[in-house]
């Protein structure tokens, strides 16, 4: 027989706690971060069970429901006016905030509740706010930390959680939030740096694509008209601008704006699915500057924190998922797990992490040595350190090619334009004259 139940609730025997009060409820979805799911699950003794749940996300619901006892086997989110589909994100600077925060307050030997119902009052983002009460009620009720903020996986970055986990089984967790707070700053940082280092040039590529498509649909065929009264044979880098003039504004040039609009939103859509996001992260492995940026650190942060959990005391097959759920690119994380069999198949840790083909061979040599002399953590920990000094430089030297490549491409457009207008100009003017 199946059982439906209320949200948040379960059956008696299976050992979960109690639901939370329904005022309490209502009150988190007011707070602009929730939605409504449908599930279907088992309980511990096999039962089928229907119901609703109200949390952030599919991720977070099937997080609350495990924890109560139940395993999902289909969950949906319910449309309609109880979900808020303009639900306010939460900015990667409140996150780096909050880790430098909890940092100060760990290391003040602030009690983590404590800490975080001070963070929770102070935040201004809506959702955010939503996310420390829940997160305060899992660690009252006596879950640790790094799972309570588990439950919220799609708002921290992929990570964090890897992170505090690591620091639960070292006791540093304030050394964690530091850590954390470092990573956060530099995807922060490196996102203002590229923002600062476009913001001129795009403003140069839009006005020129404006003028551009001025002269191309109004200019260009005034001056066409006018340049077959004369009769005169055109340069051909006017030809080329005339034709072009013409095909935007033909049949074929809408067809083609329609195709390469829907090619673009169908990107964008694909990226976000794990293939295509599998795909997106393969191809920044490929392109020039952008790839050595990624690898360096995707290196830093795996060496970082394998050295942490290894220096705790923590064997490497143990050691090794967690220092792998650090990286954000999936590439490194479907060829690490391939490299993990082989460390656990006996086959030691450099030979396997050389033949994901993925890390510099500076880093290769830094865990033989540290394989031959005992000393892996101290070798990982060197690696880290010289990739972060290097992931730095290649930073700066990545924003600092925007603009003048943008200004290069204007250029060459906005010459092109020119060239071929004045060239036509004096041709026909030459051509006049002879007559």
């Amino acid at each position: 027989m199946t059982a439906v139940q209320e949200p948040g609730q379960v059956d008696p025997g299976v050992g979960a706690p109690p639901p939370a009060p329904k005022q309490r409820r209502k009150d988190r979805a007011r707070n602009a971060g929730t939605a409504r799911f449908r599930y279907e699950a088992e309980n511990l003794d096999g039962q089928k069970v229907k119901g609703e749940i109200e949390t952030v996300s599919a991720n977070a619901a099937r997080n609350e429901l495990a924890v109560q006892g139940l395993r999902v086997t289909k969950i949906r989110e319910k449309k309609g006016l109880q979900t808020d589909i303009t639900a306010e994100k939460v900015p990667l600077p409140d996150i780096m905030h909050f880790s430098r925060q909890m940092a100060t307050f760990l290391r003040a030997g602030v009690p983590v509740t404590e800490a975080i119902d001070n963070l929770r009052q102070d935040a201004k983002n809506k959702r955010f706010r939503s996310v420390l009460n829940d997160v305060l009620e899992r660690v009252t009720a006596g879950r640790s930390l790094a799972s309570s903020l588990a439950a919220h996986a799609d708002v921290f970055p992929p990570y964090y959680m890897a992170m505090l986990r690591s620091a639960e089984l070292t006791g540093r967790m304030d050394e964690a939030f530091d850590q954390l707070h470092t990573y956060i700053r530099r995807d922060v940082e490196l996102s203002r740096q590229v923002r600062k280092a476009l913001i001129y040039p795009v403003i140069l590529l839009g006005l020129s694509f404006v003028v551009i498509l001025i002269i191309v649909v109004f200019a260009i065929p005034r001056f066409a008209d006018f340049f077959e009264e004369f009769d005169a044979e055109l340069p051909l880098p006017t030809r080329m601008l005339m034709g072009v003039a013409d095909f935007v504004q033909s049949p074929a040039g809408l067809i083609t704006g329609l195709i390469l609009v829907v090619a673009a939103v169908g990107t964008f859509f694909y990226v976000k699915t794990p293939g295509g996001r599998l795909n997106l992260h393969a191809l920044q492995l490929k392109v020039p500057m952008i790839s050595t940026v990624v690898t360096y650190s995707s290196t830093e942060r795996f060496t970082r924190v394998l050295a942490v959990l290894l220096d705790a005391g923590t064997p490497l097959p143990e050691a090794l998922p967690t220092a792998i759920d650090c990286s954000n690119n999936l590439v490194y994380k479907k060829r690490l797990n391939a490299a993990m069999e082989g460390v656990l198949a006996g086959q030691g840790f450099a030979e396997p992490l050389a033949r994901t083909e993925l890390f510099p061979t500076t880093t290769i040599q830094m865990v033989r040595v540290g394989e031959r002399t005992g000393e892996l953590s101290t070798q990982l920990n060197n690696a880290a350190g010289f990739y972060e000094e290097e992931l730095n430089y290649a930073i700066d030297k990545l924003t600092a090619w925007f603009e003048p490549i943008t200004i290069i491409f204007i250029g060459a457009v906005v010459g092109f334009v020119a060239l071929a207008m004045v060239s036509a100009m004096y041709g026909i003017y030459g051509q006049v004259n002879v007559g």
